[in-house]
Order: structure tokens, then C-alpha cells, then sequence
């Protein structure tokens, strides 16, 4: 076995990496979002494609496609309008489904309003530009379409409370279980005129939010979460104060993990319920003066209403049909 050393002069980085110089021995990379995505029927999704370390001309033209077990559905390309299969043309021509160029080096798959059927696997393609194949030319995402069933039912509260008792707020949250999707659910209060004021948020996962108001009483214990399970959720708020009087409501969303970034969470529907109007009556407030009075004004109303039945029938009137009617009086 013969050995032959090679000077500097007979060795070439071309021979091991074309047009070296040029691209530094770079293969072009193609990535998608990771998935799975879970998205709701009716929902718009957008899927982003990037390509890096590519050579050639900068601005990159893109072509998206379905994978099935039957073979692949071309849907839509940047550069060649003839692409779509015959099986989505008309979705493509209505704006359904567009392709959209984002940079040079990214697009971005648009289906304005999912279907069932749209669950699949999506693949991004890039035409080669580069002198030598290396690297990936595609990638791929699974999309997940599921239906709309997420529901929520708010039980009415007690109207009025008194200062210092206990308000319970109970909330019925559910949805047809689905791999990935999680549950949360908020209770807020509406004081008037003002922006919803959030209370408290339990989930998505064992997650939870105290709103800024309330992250003092939650820590001694005057709000307390309440979880019976069977998709009832229940608030409990110790010592009601006047400042809880406003109009209660209690909204669920649906949530997915969304792969990569952090493993962020993506809201994916959301659906809310005015549980009612609850007011507080402040301590040393004299109720009975009130009661005393009421009572006063009936009797009296009472009495004159038997003095003219009275004074009808001494007259003659003995078939004079009297007609009663009450009305009530709301304090503002």
C-alpha cells in the first residue's frame, strides 16, 4: 500500500465543497412552524416557510402541497399560476387558500375559513436554485382542524348580598375532549361604565392568575377557588365589600400548545356569559326603617281603597268593579 503526502499546492477545497469561496459550504435549510396545529373549524390559519443558506438569486419562490396516503395535492405556488390541483382550483380562485410573499426568503399559506377535511400534513417546497444539491428542499406541518364545541354556562348569583357575607360564583366550562386542546376559565366583574375587571384565572393547565386588585385578598384567603370537577368551576369571594357590587361574567377559552417559541400558548376560541348583577348593601344600613315604611304605606293605601268600597256601595253602586294595580319602585 502506497502513501502519497500531498503539498498545499495539490490540495483544493473545491474538490471536497463546490464553489466553497462562494457559500462557505452552506445547505439550504427549509423550515415550517412545528407541529402539531390545532385550529377550529371556520378559523383562518397561516402557516410561515422560511429558506436559509441557499444560493443563487435571493428572492426564493415557494410552492405549498398536501401530503396524503392517495399521493399529493398541489395547492399553491409563487410563481406559477397553473400549480393548483383541479381538486382545490376553485377554493384558490375565490381567495380561500393564497400563498404571500413575506421577504425574499419566506412566504406565508393562508386558508381564510378551515374545514374538517383540511386536516393533513402541509409541505412547503422551494425550488432549487443552488449549484450542488444540499440540504433540505422541504418541510413539513401536521394540521389538526377540530369542531366548535366549546360551551359555557354561568349559574346566577345571589342579587343582593350583604357587606361581610360570601358570594359564590359558579361557572359550567366544557368541550368535546380533543388531544392537545386545554381548558381555562376567568371570572370578571363590570362596574358600570368601566372595562371588564378580571378577578381570577384558573388554566390553561394548572396555571393560575389573580387580577390586580385581588392578589391581596387572595393571599389571606378571601378568594378561594372552587373545583367539583365534572367541568364545574366555582369562585368564592369572603367578606364582600361594596366595591364588589357590578354585573359578573365568566368566560372559557380553548387553548394549544403552540411547538417551539418557548412552547408558547395559542388561544384558539373563546366564549363568555353574563352570570348576573349582584348588588352589596353596605353595614348599618337601616333596613327595618324601610320595612316600617312600606308597611305604613300599604296599610294606608289598603284603607282608603275599603273607604271607597264602602262609600260606592252606600251611594248604590253595588255592581262597581274596582280594579287593582301594583306598582313597584325600584331604589336606584
Amino acid at each position: 500500500m502506497v502513501f502519497t503526502l500531498l503539498g498545499a499546492d495539490d490540495v483544493h477545497v473545491d474538490d471536497f465543497c463546490p464553489s466553497f469561496s462562494a457559500v462557505l459550504c452552506e445547505s439550504r435549510v427549509v423550515k415550517v412552524v412545528p407541529g402539531p396545529l390545532v385550529r377550529v373549524e371556520g378559523q383562518t390559519v397561516s402557516i410561515r416557510c422560511n429558506v436559509s443558506d441557499y444560493q443563487g438569486p435571493r428572492d426564493q419562490d415557494f410552492e405549498w402541497s398536501l401530503v396524503l396516503e392517495s399521493g399529493d395535492v398541489q395547492l399553491v405556488s409563487t410563481f406559477d399560476a397553473m400549480y393548483p390541483d383541479s381538486s382545490v382550483k376553485d377554493r384558490v380562485n375565490s381567495g380561500d387558500i393564497t400563498v404571500k410573499k413575506l421577504s425574499d426568503s419566506s412566504a406565508e399559506l393562508t386558508i381564510r375559513k378551515v374545514r374538517a377535511s383540511d386536516s393533513a400534513t402541509y409541505r412547503c417546497s422551494t425550488p432549487s436554485t443552488d449549484s450542488v444539491t444540499s440540504g433540505n428542499y422541504y418541510a413539513d406541518v401536521e394540521l389538526r382542524v377540530i369542531g366548535d364545541t366549546l360551551r359555557v354556562v354561568g349559574a346566577v348569583p345571589q342579587p343582593l348580598v350583604s357587606e361581610g357575607q360570601s358570594l359564590e360564583l359558579h361557572c359550567n366550562a366544557s368541550r368535546a375532549y380533543t388531544v392537545n386542546t386545554f381548558l381555562s376559565v376567568t371570572w370578571s366583574i363590570k362596574k358600570g361604565t368601566n372595562p371588564l375587571e378580571e378577578i381570577l384565572t384558573f388554566g390553561p393547565g394548572c396555571e393560575m392568575k389573580v387580577g390586580q386588585n385581588y392578589v391581596q385578598r387572595y393571599a389571606d384567603g378571601a378568594l378561594l377557588l372552587d373545583l367539583p370537577g365534572g367541568g364545574f368551576f366555582g369562585l368564592v369571594l369572603k367578606g364582600v365589600r361594596p366595591q364588589d357590587q357590578g354585573s359578573y361574567v365568566c368566560t372559557a377559552r380553548e387553548w394549544t400548545r403552540q411547538p417551539g417559541a418557548g412552547e408558547n400558548w395559542h388561544k384558539i376560541l373563546e366564549r363568555s356569559e353574563e352570570m348576573g348583577n349582584v348588588s352589596v348593601m353596605p353595614l348599618g344600613q337601616d333596613t327595618s326603617a324601610i320595612v316600617v315604611a312600606l308597611s305604613v304605606s300599604f296599610t294606608a293605601v289598603l284603607i282608603t281603597l275599603l273607604a271607597l268600597l264602602y262609600y260606592s256601595r252606600w251611594r248604590g253602586h253595588k255592581d262597581m268593579d274596582m280594579t287593582f294595580t301594583i306598582v313597584e319602585y325600584a331604589e336606584d
